[in-house]
């Protein structure tokens, strides 16, 4: 796994050695990027602020800091996921544009964030019926505003339904996954 482009181009980010984590594959990581950058949403990096959930590598996040995103809060449940994220975030030397939370969104808990993101990643464990989970953690904590976009990559098995106030505008798959491009209206 290396960063794609920008900044941080062919810096080398590190996974878990026990598979635990299933990071995003670098084709899967450029077709995102690919779609967000040069397909009909033409998304621009520069001065954004960042969600990435379920973070685990860090990866997707990383990969959008590196094209000139101001911000990125980086959230997974796991703590092994977070201290391997860190490591990747101080490789590629984005600390002051990065931020960590430890945080299961499942819990009832509140998130407390206070920003909006104009960019959300999602790249939850596959087969779980997360996205209505991840649609609702967004909405209650009001983490995203008008036109902001949220990408989720899941297995091409999983049927996904979306909330109202999201418009699915794309979609890609490779392989045996989806990845679905929204866009809050």
């Amino acid at each position: 796994m290396r960063v794609i482009t920008g900044i941080s181009k062919g810096k080398k980010l590190i996974s878990s050695k026990d598979n635990f984590i299933r990071p995003t594959s670098d084709k899967v990581k450029m077709g995102i990027f690919n779609v967000l950058s040069h397909g009909n949403i033409n998304f621009h990096f520069e001065n954004s602020a960042v969600l990435d959930l379920f973070s685990g590598s860090g990866a997707l996040g990383i990969e959008a800091l590196s094209r000139g995103a101001s911000n990125c809060l980086f959230v997974d449940k796991s703590r092994e996921s977070l201290s391997i994220c860190e490591k990747n975030i101080i490789n590629c030397n984005f600390m002051e544009k990065s931020s960590s939370k430890l945080f299961d969104i499942k819990s009832n808990r509140d998130f407390n964030n206070g920003a909006n993101f104009d960019l959300i990643f999602a790249d939850p464990p596959y087969n779980n019926d997360f996205v209505p989970i991840i649609f609702n953690f967004l909405t209650n904590n009001k983490l995203f505003k008008k036109g902001s976009l949220i990408v989720i990559e899941e297995s091409i098995d999983q049927k996904l339904t979306t909330n109202e106030g999201f418009e699915q505008i794309d979609r890609k798959v490779y392989g045996k996954t989806q990845v679905l491009f929204f866009e809050v209206i």
